[in-house]
């Protein structure tokens, strides 16, 4: 085929595979496909495709191909959410965070919400899944997790018990906390509100009002 045929051949058709996708991602593929101008079968830029595909926050890994029968192929592979970031936007396990197809997707109650500074999902992803490790003996597990600027960890477990810790040997303290109330302290677990492990030497623990306030000695 010569340069003027192939110049002069029809658009390609762009089929997109809805295996995976729900309904809202197809659509929303669809939409920014539609958008395209593409050229013939053999010259359109599958590449240019393909960085029009992951621009999509919703898509973690696309594959586009050309199938004689159904023309220009496009697969997607939709990030799997996780948890909650805040009340826009969803995280993945590596600590991605997007905005999905479907708004409806948004402030799962069966997800945990991790808030802070976007660059830092990562590291506020890793340490929900480090802590809920710690803590799964106990059967407790985490519904929310904040890294504040001053870098300050607000955790609140399923449980309603909420622990405080700042970002000096945090995960020592948690570490210690966790086996305290596996042990010494797990006959009044329920009775505790909070706990505050903001201290070299010890932690401060918040009684529910009906129990006497008691500090742990430092």
């Amino acid at each position: 085929m010569g340069g003027k045929a192939l110049r002069d051949a029809p658009p390609a058709e762009i089929h997109i595979s809805n295996q995976g996708l729900s309904t809202a991602q197809y659509n929303s593929l669809q939409t920014v496909m539609d958008q395209q101008k593409v050229s013939s079968f053999f010259t359109s830029d599958l590449q240019a495709l393909r960085d029009i595909t992951t621009s999509l926050a919703w898509v973690d890994q696309v594959s586009i191909s050309r199938d004689w029968q159904r023309g220009i192929v496009v697969t997607a592979l939709p990030k799997q959410a996780v948890a909650n970031f805040g009340t826009e936007r969803l995280v993945d396990a590596k600590g991605s965070v997007f905005v999905p197809a479907d708004s409806s997707d948004l402030t799962q109650e069966r997800f945990a919400t991790l808030q802070g500074e976007m660059a830092q999902a990562p590291v506020i992803m890793q340490q929900m899944q480090q802590v809920n490790d710690w803590y799964a003996p106990l059967d407790m597990q985490v519904e929310d997790i904040i890294l504040s600027p001053r870098m300050t960890w607000l955790i609140r477990f399923d449980n309603g018990l909420r622990v405080i810790v700042d970002n000096e040997n945090t995960a020592q303290k948690l570490l210690n906390l966790s086996q305290l109330l596996g042990n010494q302290l797990s006959g009044r677990r329920d009775e505790m509100q909070s706990v505050d492990l903001r201290y070299k030497n010890g932690f401060t623990i918040a009684w529910d009002m009906s129990a006497p306030p008691v500090d742990e000695p430092k």
